[in-house]
């Protein structure tokens, strides 16, 4: 009986792990981000990814992405008047102000999520008023917290944010 119910817990034990059967997407809404970014702050288990997103102009965009219909990151773009960054973090309500700022000042993250500030120029000139972008990345899930993951995707999406044709005039 003791070995029928070993090979029994032995069996459970050894079951494969679910794994993802959704496929990461090239962008967030509409803007490039590299799959190795995504992948590290997204679960390790679902079935299905989508990606959603109102508006997708810069400043005004709220990108969330969703697995098995539960919110897990949102990646957001918006004007401020010029605050700082330490200010502009307020707003993230996943944002442990206290864990780690970068040595220029121009962004802070921890493991749920981050802010930067990031120039802007083209775009800005549509905003006299409030002419300072910020990028925000929210990681809604607790279990999900990575701080090097999550500074990872920040750095990523804001670059590809900056380096977009609404922020940069093409080269002459």
């Amino acid at each position: 009986m003791a070995a029928a119910q070993l090979a029994l817990v032995l069996t459970a034990c050894s079951q494969p792990e679910e794994k993802r059967s959704f496929t990461l997407p090239p962008d967030l809404c509409g803007t490039p981000v590299a799959a190795t970014a995504l992948d590290a702050v997204l679960p390790k288990t679902g079935k299905t990814l989508s990606t959603r997103a109102q508006s997708r102009e810069v400043g005004a965009t709220h990108c969330r992405v969703v697995v098995d219909d539960t919110a897990v990151i949102s990646a957001i773009s918006e004007w401020q008047v010029d605050p700082s960054v330490k200010k502009a973090a307020h707003i993230n309500p996943y944002l442990d102000l206290d864990e780690y700022t970068s040595e220029d000042g121009t962004y802070m993250w921890s493991g749920r999520g981050g802010v930067r500030r990031i120039p802007c120029p083209v775009a800005a000139k549509e905003h006299p008023e409030r002419n300072k972008l910020f990028i925000r990345i929210l990681i809604h899930d607790e279990k999900l917290s990575n701080a090097d993951a999550a500074k990872g995707l920040l750095l990523a999406y804001a670059k590809s944010v900056a380096d977009s044709a609404d922020c940069k005039a093409p080269a002459s």
